[in-house]
């Protein structure tokens, strides 16, 4: 048996099939040890190894520095804040889950009481009309990057909002990557494409985060770690959010800054990204070098799911260098609040209580403001929120208001329509100053919206020059319009139909009207008809201020205005005016604005630099709130205007110095000559006269006391005598090229110096006679005057002004020390600097000279200039005041500007209160309670 056994072994073993089985059964065993090895022994490392992986950059921005003022007061610094970023993940293959996702995010970030960024470049207004945020160069290249092209064709170069918007949201025949669908609406897919094209943008740095939300709060940095597993690519990082002191006295020197544009990286370099917060304006902008910090980066491993694994390498970001500027941080808020005082006292000077406005028209020197002008700035200037009044929410108040509207748009457009009519011929002249306005209003929107062809006009045509004078019906010019083809009826969609030229009269004229009632400014002036004809009460409008929260709820109040009618509701809006509970800038009114500048005389650096009004750039930093930023934008009293540095007007009397200067060093005059104010300049035509004539006249005076007098016929009589030529003749371009010479020297050819942004200047190059007085086409800003008015106080160093003082690095080594350049010297005898001086110090110190009890009390010695410039008839005059120091040793001077301030007189009181708070050390609470009389009308024009 064993035998029989054995000998089956050998026959197996010698088989082919055993060596097959014995080669099969090692290799199993192999297997089994190496998967055993594999799972058991070595699992958990390999299984960790074999995981998806991939290296990605991670950048880390580097911290901006503060910015002080000169004496190390802050004015701008960082907070540490929450984000919400997104990158594009792999795991949302399809544009419809990605478009869910970010639709998802978005409302979660609204509902938790953020919002998103959005710096996409259309947006849409209330009445869902899409339009571009850019334009020029900017929305040309907005264009090229949607479609991809640096070569755009004329249909993409042509393309509407709305075009662009179809592009991107279904693309060339339905496709596209954002592929949109129509169950979002166009808000909502709007934001959709902002965050998509963010993204797109992005495209060549596919790990680099995009910022959507910025300065998150708790809640919804809650609500998006809750949701997190559902929103892949999306993460909460933390960032400085930029926060600026005291915000609204240093807007327009400190700017803000916002994510870079794209004509931001064009200009900043490559070291920038679209996620980076770059200075936008302001020292912001002009010191971005400096205050930015480096970035750092972290290279990093990451799985599948985004996971970090490992730190490869780190580079640490760095802290940007802190900037102190010249500026004096308690100077400048008490200017500036002292300014506001000031328009405020003016305004509520000129307001009456009736229709009256004084000599408007007819003379700027007693022009009054009627109540209901003040009643109708309350909602021409958007203060009370007229769309308001046909919300859920509206009060009874706000729905009675707008029934009233409604009734009156009806029958104005109604009316309107009659006076249109076909064979109508009443002229604007025949009919109410309303309805006469909204004629006008019809023209000026069919010139507006380009239904009207300005280019075909015939300005030599017989009808036209009969409408311009007044002297024909609209009727009648619109059609004659059509028929000489002065009018663009593609918005009519006539097609193929043939209409004759009364149908198309009529259909014209029922699209205008149309277009009428969604027009705001139409809308504003059917509020003006109500106010003025009664039936919006002032009552009505006082008593919306508290509705819409405008003003703090007060019964006492509410029941008072409630009671006492029309008579009260005056006092009540006087009232609120002196508390600036309701202020110059939002009734927008004339005058609504001003400006201060300081300089330190001896160093060239400005000291304050006060706008009125102004902004909170805390709201346009970071990311611009976009209701905020359209409030500011169509805001009456111009708001983003820095007014010290972009606000140009005549000079007035304040370049009389420039005249004394000139005439004394050409030799026309002398310090002692004194020459006869006959009142009317008569030498050439038109006849001048002095701002005195003829109630009075200066009489026989020097030059020193021509400045004192501010003697129009003193400095007429040296600009003629500056204009002789050899034979005796009146050559006014002679003079002008010697006021442009001593002009120059004092640097008023020229900006001045100043970082940020500033208008260019311009010394009058016609009518000499006139310039001497600072009238003729003289054109400077404040700032301008200030340098001028520098060189003037200090006798001769014209600086190039400057607002920085020094910059220090983070470790506290000072790294840029500034100082003024010198501009120039201005070389000229001592007997021409002491008539100049001896003249400003009697403006302030003579006697006879009202301006001088305003300084009585003042611890230093202070001179000056005053200066009302001339507009028209029809607005008050522009109130100037120059004026330096303290006179025997000058620290400091001080330039004045209250655009529409109606007499010199209200700049200088203006004056002596800044004076009073920097030598006397008043207390800025003391001199805003001063009740001192605010100027009347005084019939100077000096």
């Amino acid at each position: 048996m064993f035998d029989v056994i054995l000998d089956g072994i050998k026959s197996i073993v010698k088989s082919r099939l055993f060596v097959l089985v014995v080669i099969y059964l090692f290799g199993f065993g192999i297997l089994i040890s190496r998967i055993f090895n594999l799972q058991i022994v070595n699992g958990e490392k390999y299984e960790k190894d074999s995981a998806f992986k991939s290296t990605k950059n991670i950048e880390m921005k580097g911290t901006r520095g503060n910015i002080y003022d000169r004496n190390g007061k802050l004015l701008a610094y960082n907070e540490l804040s929450y984000a919400v970023s997104i990158e594009d993940s792999d795991k949302l293959k399809k544009a419809e889950d990605k478009n869910k996702m970010i639709n998802q995010l978005i409302k979660l970030i609204e509902q938790n009481g953020s919002s998103i960024v959005n710096n996409f470049n259309i947006e849409m207004d209330d009445n869902g009309k899409l339009s571009f945020k850019v334009k020029g160069n900017a929305l040309t290249r907005f264009k090229k990057d949607v479609y991809s092209s640096e070569d755009l064709t004329k249909d993409q170069m042509k393309a509407t909002a709305e075009d662009v918007f179809n592009y991107l949201r279904y693309g060339k025949d339905g496709s596209s990557n954002f592929n949109i669908s129509k169950e979002y609406s166009t808000e909502e897919a709007l934001k959709i494409m902002a965050v998509r094209y963010a993204i797109f943008m992005n495209r060549y740095q596919q790990y680099m985060a995009v910022t959507i939300a910025t300065d998150v709060n708790e809640k919804t940095v809650s609500a998006i770690k809750e949701n997190n597993e559902e929103m892949p690519g999306v993460d909460i990082i933390e960032e400085s959010t930029r926060k600026y002191v005291d915000s609204k006295y240093f807007a327009h020197i400190l700017g803000y800054t916002g994510f870079a544009s794209e004509s931001d990286l064009d200009t900043l370099g490559k070291s920038y990204n679209s996620t980076d917060q770059v200075g936008k304006s302001g020292v912001e902008k002009e010191y971005e070098s400096y205050l930015r910090g480096n970035k750092g980066y972290q290279k990093v491993t990451v799985d599948d799911t985004g996971k970090i694994l490992n730190v490869d390498s780190t580079k640490k970001s760095t802290i940007g260098n802190d900037v102190y500027l010249t500026i004096d941080k308690d100077l400048t808020i008490a200017s500036y609040k002292l300014l506001e005082k000031k328009i405020c006292d003016i305004l509520v000077s000129k307001i009456v209580n009736s229709t009256s406005t004084g000599s408007k028209g007819k003379s700027a020197d007693n022009i009054t403001i009627p109540i209901y002008d003040v009643y109708y700035a309350l909602l021409n200037n958007n203060i009370i929120d007229i769309n308001h009044f046909t919300q859920k929410d509206a009060t009874s108040l706000e729905k009675s208001v707008y029934q009233k509207f409604v009734s009156k748009q009806k029958s104005s457009i109604a009316e309107l329509k009659t006076l249109l009519a076909i064979n109508s011929k009443t002229k604007n002249s025949d009919v109410s100053d309303d309805m006469g306005d909204l004629l006008d209003f019809v023209y000026q929107t069919l010139s507006s919206e380009g239904i009207l062809l300005k280019k075909n006009i015939d300005e030599n045509d017989d009808v036209y020059k009969k409408y311009i004078a007044g002297k024909t019906s609209l009727s009648e010019f619109i059609q004659h319009a059509i028929s000489s083809n002065w009018i663009d009826l593609s918005v009519l969609n006539l097609g193929d139909k043939y209409y004759n030229s009364d149908e198309i009269y009529n259909k014209l004229i029922n699209y205008v009207l149309n277009l009428l009632q969604d027009n705001s400014k139409f809308n504003k002036k059917i509020y003006h008809i109500l106010v003025y004809s009664y039936k919006l009460s002032g009552t009505e409008i006082c008593l919306l201020l508290y509705d819409q929260g405008v003003l703090k709820y007060d019964k006492k109040e509410v029941d008072m205005l409630k009671k006492n009618g029309s008579y009260y509701a005056y006092n009540f809006i006087i009232k609120k005016l002196k508390k600036l509970e309701i202020t110059p800038a939002q009734l927008a009114l004339e005058p609504c604005s001003g400006s201060v500048v300081i300089t330190d005389v001896n160093t060239g650096t400005v000291l304050a630099l006060v706008s009125y009004p102004s902004y909170d750039n805390n709201r346009m930093a970071n990311t611009v709130d976009a209701k905020y930023y359209a409030k500011l934008s169509t805001d009456l009293s111009s708001p983003f205007l820095n007014r010290p540095t972009q606000a140009s007007n005549a000079p007035g009397s304040t370049f009389k110095m420039i005249s004394t200067v000139t005439g004394l060093e050409e030799g026309v005059i002398t310090p002692t000559e004194k020459i006869k104010d006959l009142g009317e300049f008569t030498k050439i035509k038109p006849y001048k006269h002095c701002w005195a004539w003829p109630n009075h006249t200066h009489g026989s005076i020097d030059v020193s006391d021509a400045i004192r007098d501010s003697c129009n016929y003193f400095f007429y009589e040296v600009g003629y005598r500056l204009s002789q030529s050899s034979t005796n003749k009146y050559i006014s371009d002679l003079g002008i090229k010697k006021f442009q010479k001593y002009a120059k020297m004092f640097g008023l050819d020229k900006k001045s110096g100043i970082e940020i942004q500033e208008s260019k200047p311009h010394v009058s190059d016609t009518d000499a006679v006139a310039t001497a007085i600072g009238q003729g086409t003289n054109n400077f800003a404040p700032i301008q005057i200030s340098r001028y008015l520098t060189t003037v106080a200090n006798s001769g160093t014209c600086y190039n002004l400057t607002l920085l003082d020094k910059i220090i690095d983070y470790n506290g080594k000072t790294i840029v020390t500034n100082k003024a350049k010198v501009h120039n010297n201005v070389e000229i005898k001592q007997s021409t600097w002491d008539s100049v001086h001896s003249g400003m110090y009697k403006v302030v110190n003579a006697p006879t000279n009202n301006n001088r009890q305003y300084f009585k009390d003042l611890k230093v010695e202070v001179a000056g200039k005053t200066g009302t410039a001339q507009l028209a008839k029809t607005h008050p005059n522009h109130a100037l005041f120059v004026s330096y120091a303290p006179f025997d040793k000058p620290e400091i001077s001080m330039t004045v500007v209250i655009p529409n301030g109606y007499t010199s007189a209200n700049a200088v009181q203006l004056a002596s209160k800044i004076y009073k708070y920097k030598f006397n050390k008043t207390s800025l609470k003391d001199l805003l309670s001063d009740s001192s009389k605010t100027s009347g009308p005084s019939g100077v024009t000096d």
